[in-house]
Formats: C-alpha cells, structure tokens, sequence
C-alpha cells in the first residue's frame, strides 16, 4: 500500500515507523528541516528500509507542495498535524480543490473543533484525548469496552462481558426483534457467533452491542455486564408526558417514578408556560431541573413514533379517568397499546410498595426481566405474579406450556435475586379481568404485558380491559409474540 503521510511529529513518526516496518510505501509532507534529519536518523538507528520512504520538505497547506504530488498514486492519505485548521486544510485541498473524494482520509487530531467538517469530508478523525479517556473509561465500567475506530466513536458500538447476575442470562434473545438496540457478534471462548433467530447467553460470553441511540446501548451494556437493574433504559431515557393545567397533581408520580427508576429527564408537553406552578407541586429543585417544558398539551402527542425516538423515549404517560358513562382520553388508551415503548397510567396509587404483575397476555416471559428490574429499583416489598386460565381440562396444551415457561423463568428470577420471601405466584382458573382486578384491592400497582397491536372498539383484550378498569397505576410494557419464544 502507497500512503501519503502529512506531518512527521512524534505521532506522526510512531506511524511511520509501524508502516514501514510492515513493509508499505510512504510518501512524508514535513515543513520542519530539523525533524526531518531527526526521523531520517531514527531509521537508521532502528535498521528500518529508506528506500520504502521518500519525503518532501514543505507546507502540507501550500497548494506548491501538491504540484508535486499525484494523489492518483496513494491508497491512504494520514493527516497528523498538531493544529485541527491545518488538518482542515488538507481536507479540503483533497476534496475541494483536486475533487478526489474516493480516497480514504485519516485524520489524528488534539482539537474536535472541526469535528462535523471532518464528518461532512467523509475524512474518518481520531481525536486523540477522547482516545486515552476511551482507554481510561474501559477501567471505570467494568467488563464494558469502547472500540476506538469504529463507527463514530460515540458508544454507538460497545463490547461488554456477560455476567452472571445480568439479566440476559435468563431470556432467549431474538435478534431480528430488538427495537432499540442490536447484537452484533457473540464471542464464546475461541467460537465467534453471529447470532440471527434465537441465542441464549452464558456468563462471560463477550458481546458486541450496537443501536443509533448510545445513551440506550450503554445502558444495555451496563445491564450485561454488571448485572444492574437499568429499567426502562433498553427502551430510552427519558419520560413523555402530557398534563394539561388542572393535572398538575400528576407530577407527584412522575417524581416518585423519576427517584426510583433509570429515568434521566421529563418531558413535559403541557399548556403551562413556565415552572412556576410545578413548584407547589414538587420542592425537588433537581428534578425542576430535570424537567423539560413542551408544547402542545395533546394526549396523541406521546405516541408519535419519530418524537418518541427524538426524545429518547424510555417511557410514556398521560391520564386516563372514567366517570360514569363519560369516558375521558380512552381514545390515546387504545393508542398506548398500539405503540412500542413502555406506558404509564397514573392515578396516584404510589409508593407501588405491592406490585401485581399480569401473566395474562401474549408472551409472559418478554416483560419478566423489566419486571423485576422495576422491583429492585422501588425497593418494593411484595411482588405477585398471577396468571388466570380455564380450567386445566379445557386449557389448549400450547397455552399450558406458555404459562409454564413463564412461571420456571419467574422461579429462575427469584433465585437469581434472592428474592424467594417477597415474590408471590398465584395461579387460579376462573374470569381473568375479575380475578386480577379483585387482587389488585390489596397492590399499589398493576403490570400488564402487551404485543403492540390495534385494540378493537369492543374486543376482549385482557390487557387492555385492566388497564381500563384498574383504580390503581398501571404500567404496561411491549412484549415480542408468544409464537417465537420456544
């Protein structure tokens, strides 16, 4: 390989030196007389091929200097001059002025200052002191490593070490169904693998995570490889919410799920012009600062898919109240289960100190994990999970290996977090909505799983039917189909 190499500083010398000792071609731009008699003199020191080198005493910057140089000959153009202008320069000589825009250009530079420039050149940069943090941050997060010179180098791609206590150990992971993130490759000993359909992971696996959103992939990869509840990060960070004037009061959950959960902001659509009437409501000045004002206070507002994905959407919530035969917001209710991402209804029933958890739905085992990551969070003194069914002898074999499944992958959980004094299972046979209904007198909040889905006018959807009739909060959370897990 040919490679044109501008600037022969202590970087740009160690390069040097790696090219050639692998035997490629260099072509040096160097305007500093003196280094260059101080690098000519290192190779002769370490025995490296001159003849392999050739080197133009010049301004990299100066459009004389590339008279003499045919970009035609170079398979590779390394800038790494000490100032990001200078660098800048180079770029668009290459592109701008000699319109060679195929030619691949790496630029090592001390200053990001230049960073989108570098990124609209298609010139890939390596920004030296993000580099040494990079190395620095993989000490800090245990088992969870940045890829320098990968994508955009933003925690966009992460490597992490599988532990035992994640999580992701427990659950069959469907690749082609992940919403927010992705796996890239498995490595397992010496065994690469790239998982498509189904995988399940073993501790110490090392996996490659990837999504477009990196604040959700070092969540997830934090959940991998430390074993930390990180709920409802998988999803997103942050809460969507509409309050109109009079729903104010509703803040006094936001703000107890905001301490005892993952979440980093609010979003707040609302009719309210400025924070002064929050303040009555809550006197946490962090979380005032957390808070962020939008507009307009539509209830539909929060399960737009694209402002979801802006916001970084983790979970979503608006009020939903009946009164007599007058049913208010039920419209956005339906739409909450048509949607991808976690929902809130609130209705004040916090602290969720007893959490009754639905098993009543399409897939059991995809909403156990968040499940029990909510529970850690809230610190929470009872967990119970319930599934209610036809009797046994009327109970399809294929239902009754779902429900199986679900309960051994809730037994796993208990034993994982030790948690076998505070989590219940109650299984009966009878009315699923009036049964569960009937417990949740006795719970502060009420969990059900849903496959994102249009809920029909009068169908009997028993997810949503408790969540419409529940007196106490509910939080629903996306599942995949029953069909996939095995």
């Amino acid at each position: 390989m040919k490679i044109l190499l501008i600037g022969l500083g202590k970087f740009g010398t160690a390069i040097a030196e790696k090219l050639l000792s692998y035997g490629h071609e260099i072509v040096a731009v160097e305007s500093n007389p003196l280094v260059v008699e101080n690098f000519l003199k290192l190779l002769r020191e370490k025995g490296l091929k001159e003849n392999l080198i050739k080197i133009c005493v010049g301004d990299a910057t100066s459009l004389l200097v590339w008279e003499y140089l045919d970009l035609g000959e170079f398979d590779l153009v390394i800038s790494s001059l000490r100032s990001s202008s200078f660098n800048k320069t180079v770029c668009e000589i290459i592109r701008d002025i000699y319109k060679n825009y195929d030619l691949p250009v790496l630029v090592f530079t001390f200053d990001n200052s230049y960073e989108s420039f570098f990124s609209n050149y298609n010139c890939k940069v390596f920004f030296l002191p993000d580099i040494a943090a990079t190395f620095v941050e993989g000490f800090t997060l245990k088992n969870i490593v940045k890829p320098i010179g990968i994508g955009l180098g933003k925690n966009e791609v992460l490597e992490a070490v599988v532990s035992l206590k994640s999580p992701y150990v427990r659950v069959p992971i469907y690749p082609n169904r992940l919403r927010h993130w992705r796996l890239g490759l498995v490595y397992r000993g010496d065994k690469i693998i790239l998982p498509r359909k189904r995988i399940l992971l073993k501790a110490g696996d090392r996996v490659l995570i990837l999504g477009e959103d990196p604040r959700v992939v070092l969540e997830v990869a934090k959940a991998m490889a430390l074993g930390q509840p990180q709920f409802p990060l998988s999803f997103g960070e942050n809460l969507l919410a509409v309050l109109k004037k009079g729903e104010l009061y509703y803040l006094r959950e936001y703000y107890y799920i905001w301490k005892h959960s993952r979440i980093k902001n609010i979003i707040l659509f609302s009719d309210i012009k400025d924070k002064t009437p929050l303040k009555w409501e809550i006197k946490d000045d962090n979380f005032l600062k957390a808070l962020i004002l939008e507009n307009p206070a539509r209830y539909g507002i929060i399960t737009d898919k694209k402002l979801q994905g802006y916001f970084s959407a983790g979970l979503v919530s608006a009020p939903y109240r009946r009164r007599g035969f007058l049913l208010l917001h039920n419209y956005n209710l339906r739409k909450l289960f048509a949607q991808e991402t976690p929902f809130l209804i609130p209705r004040l029933s916090f602290p969720y100190r007893k959490i009754l958890v639905s098993l009543n739905c399409e897939n059991p085992q995809g909403m156990i994990e968040q499940v029990f990551e909510l529970f850690q969070l809230l610190d929470g003194e009872k967990l119970t999970f319930v599934v209610i069914t036809l009797p046994s002898l009327l109970l399809p074999e294929k239902e009754k290996l779902k429900v199986e499944k679900a309960l051994s992958l809730v037994e796993d959980y208990i034993k994982l977090y030790g948690l076998r004094s505070k989590v219940e299972i109650i299984r009966r046979e009878g009315n699923p909505k009036r049964e569960i209904l009937k417990l949740l007198e006795k719970h502060d909040l009420l969990v059900v799983g849903f496959l994102p889905r249009k809920v029909g006018l009068f169908e009997p959807y028993t997810p949503y039917l408790l969540a419409k009739s529940s007196r106490k909060s509910v939080l629903g959370i996306p599942t995949e189909k029953a069909e996939e897990v095995t």
